[in-house]
């Protein structure tokens, strides 16, 4: 088994340096558990990415900007691992949250060992973000960067899913979570200086007709109902979020 560690996919996302730091503490053999720091240079300059989101880059390309290369170079060592995890944190609101790109029999075993809060399935960018590329891809998004008590929720998780793959004998307590499921089918754009209005929250329904977003003097109203995903008025220059709907029976 192959199971890469991946952090700094987005370089101001640093709550994936404390992971390791917990996970490496499990002496897992390195022949099978695999750190890999995917963007090093947005890293180094404090910078979300250097010319575009590594994580909207994939499969990349060989003479592109600085992503593309990095994701056309990543690609074949994702595809090449059993499973991959990616670590993130976000400046939303969003907690508790394991990202995939597909629901197949596999990732389904993986989920149910980690039994997160919630489980969002990608389609928005579906073919393009890191874990697309991976066999199981597990993206975490449990809170934000100085959060201690997401990254113990991260590090507990992680150990859940090792000992499901048999990798440590660590008693761990079991969960009574009941895990949510979202389809999440579209970005929402963000016009030049709207804002959110306080109310929107993620996971929390916006229903046809609402208002969720102005600039004081044009309002953004819902065209239908849908479930606000990664909303903020910082994670992304161009988008709120992703607009989500819930899946009944995964």
């Amino acid at each position: 088994m192959k199971i890469i560690l991946n952090i700094l996919t987005h370089g101001n996302e640093r709550i994936g340096l404390e992971v390791v730091k917990e996970i490496e503490k499990l002496n897992i053999d390195k022949n099978i558990l695999i750190v890999q720091i995917a963007n090093e240079r947005a890293f180094e300059l404090q910078k979300r990415f250097i010319d575009q989101d590594l994580n909207r880059s994939f499969p990349g390309k060989k003479y592109g900007n600085h992503e593309q290369k990095l994701a056309y170079k990543i690609s074949p060592i994702i595809k090449s691992a059993d499973i991959v995890i990616d670590i993130h944190s976000t400046k939303s609101e969003l907690k508790d949250a394991v990202i995939v790109t597909k629901i197949d029999m596999a990732t389904k075993k993986c989920i149910k060992a980690i039994q997160p809060k919630y489980v969002l399935v990608m389609n928005a960018t579906r073919d393009i973000a890191l874990i697309s590329q991976a066999k199981i891809g597990l993206a975490f998004e449990y809170g934000k960067d100085n959060d201690l008590i997401a990254l113990k929720k991260i590090v507990m998780d992680i150990k859940k899913l090792f000992y499901h793959c048999g990798l440590i004998n660590i008693k761990l307590s079991k969960s009574k979570t009941i895990t949510q499921y979202f389809d999440i089918v579209s970005e929402v754009a963000k016009p030049k200086g709207h804002k959110l209005l306080k109310k929107i929250k993620n996971y929390k329904i916006v229903c046809s007709g609402e208002i969720f977003a102005t600039n004081g003097k044009h309002q953004l109203i819902a065209e239908e109902d849908f479930y606000p995903i990664l909303f903020g008025d910082k994670d992304y220059e161009n988008i709120f979020g992703f607009k989500g709907k819930k899946i009944i029976n995964p």
